[in-house]
């Protein structure tokens, strides 16, 4: 394998807040420190390692996947109501947490008000729960909130690692199509609170659609077409509706007259808020059939088409974090994999890391396999998709940045009165920040090493793997 390394592959980062504040603030006029460069080497998709031959995803996976997309439609209002404490998310008593916490900051950067906060509350009327317990369906490309508001919730901007994109309301993104159980309308009737096959929680009711038993038989056609990209676009020619399909989503479809195509489901709301089906007639070579394998060629484009794309706190602006990232891509195959992160983990066959950095890499090359491991740090998983020509693992990941620590006690006093944000003084005298990298990458697992100790290698705080096909064979 041949490492590939131009202007494209590396990443320049200048710390060049010490410069201008010593020299406008404390008026220095030598002893100024010297910038940190901060490299960070990036692959392209030929430098992965793809499977040799064909990976067999069986009926039992994909059935696995289609029965836990469709679990909203599956279950009654009340087999919903009764086990609503076991879906991931948050409960409607979130609610009056979010009253009494004065500490969540907006997008003026200053704390919700009270008087704000009691009007979000008031609005959804707990005592009347639940109060609207129909089955709808997902007609827009929308998110999934803790509060029935699109207003924010950030930490404190200074600190490290917080502030955007972290908006800690975003519980996720949800595709067009997503199944959805309603339970409960807020008193303007803008708001719902849901649960989807991925997180329970509140959903705009203008990008929702009311579903009926019928609805749903026509629906359910037994074939399935998973994009392989987010630019396929739907438009049926008897409405002027259309939205383009995202990796990930779920096309039922039935066959065209025009052998190369298929008519494609997507969905849209009467004047009611009744859902109806709208077609789009989609190139087949738009989409992953049944007969679409998992191998090098078929797992090169999907790669090709999620790599660099922005990254997206719990999905948010229609973009994708780590475990979204490699959520759509595995769904590609009809794999099933949770929505968070730290569920991901629990899939498959398990293999905690320890020891030393050489240690570590050594059981990952003996254990993980390409396009089937997810390794893990706190908050953050990453694909395995192989080695590059030093034998160090690569990762696929869509990453927000790397930890940054920094060393200078002016600038650590400055802090104090003025603060800037994405970087904080720690306890421990240093200064904290992050390099940004702001997309889905191809990284080793030693990203952050060879920096001056400002960064360290994401492999310190890797500690654990999974092979995620391993257990959900049948």
């Amino acid at each position: 394998m041949q490492l590939v390394v131009n202007k494209r592959n590396l990443i320049w980062s200048y710390l060049l807040v010490l410069t201008p504040v010593c020299m406008g603030i404390f008026g220095c006029k030598q002893g100024v420190e010297e910038a940190t460069k901060i490299e960070v080497e990036l692959y392209t998709t030929s430098d992965l390692d793809y499977p040799e031959d064909p990976i067999k995803i069986t009926n039992g996976v994909t059935e696995n996947y289609l029965q836990n997309f469709f679990l909203p439609w599956n279950l009654s209002p009340e087999q919903v109501v009764d086990s609503l404490d076991s879906f991931p998310g948050k409960n409607l008593s979130y609610l009056q947490n979010y009253l009494e916490d004065d500490e969540w900051y907006g997008e003026n950067k200053k704390p919700h008000k009270r008087v704000l906060r009691e009007e979000i509350v008031e609005n959804v009327e707990l005592g009347t729960f639940p109060n609207f317990q129909k089955k709808g369906i997902v007609i827009a490309h929308t998110n999934l909130r803790r509060i029935p508001s699109n207003r924010p919730g950030f930490d404190t901007y200074s600190k490290a690692g917080e502030g955007f994109p972290f908006d800690y309301f975003q519980e996720t993104n949800l595709w067009a199509n997503t199944p959805l159980q309603l339970l409960h309308l807020t008193n303007d009737k803008q708001w719902c609170y849901a649960v989807s096959p991925y997180y329970k929680g509140w959903v705009a009711l203008h990008d929702l659609a009311i579903v009926t038993d019928d609805f749903i038989s026509a629906w359910k056609t037994g074939h399935y077409a998973m994009p392989k990209s987010d630019a396929v676009n739907l438009s049926d020619p008897s409405s002027n509706y259309a939205i383009n399909a995202k990796m990930g989503m779920v096309l039922p479809y039935e066959n065209s007259t025009k052998g190369e195509q298929i008519l494609a489901f997507y969905t849209n709301a009467d004047e009611n808020q009744n859902a109806v089906i709208l077609k789009a007639a989609i190139d087949k070579d738009k989409v992953a059939l049944a007969d679409f394998r998992f191998e090098k060629d078929k797992l090169k484009i999907l790669v090709s088409n999620l790599i660099g794309r922005p990254y997206g706190w719990g999905g948010n602006l229609e973009n994708r974090d780590c475990s979204s990232m490699i959520r759509d891509l595995m769904a590609t195959y009809q794999v099933w994999l949770p929505r968070d992160s730290k569920d991901q983990i629990d899939i498959g066959q398990q293999f905690e890391l320890t020891g030393s950095l050489e240690e570590k890499m050594q059981l990952i090359k003996a254990k993980a396999i390409p396009f089937q491991t997810i390794l893990r740090k706190k908050g953050h998983n990453m694909l395995y998709v192989g080695e590059n020509e030093r034998g160090e693992p690569l990762i696929f990941h869509a990453i927000w940045g790397l930890k940054t620590t920094y060393s200078n006690k002016k600038l650590a006093t400055y802090l104090v009165d003025y603060p800037l944000e994405g970087i904080h003084h720690d306890e421990d005298g240093a200064l904290k920040g992050r390099h940004i990298l702001g997309e889905s990458v191809i990284t080793s697992v030693l990203a952050g090493s060879g920096n001056e100790g400002v960064t360290r290698p994401l492999l310190d705080e890797i500690y654990t793997m999974t092979n995620i096909l391993e257990n959900l064979k049948p």
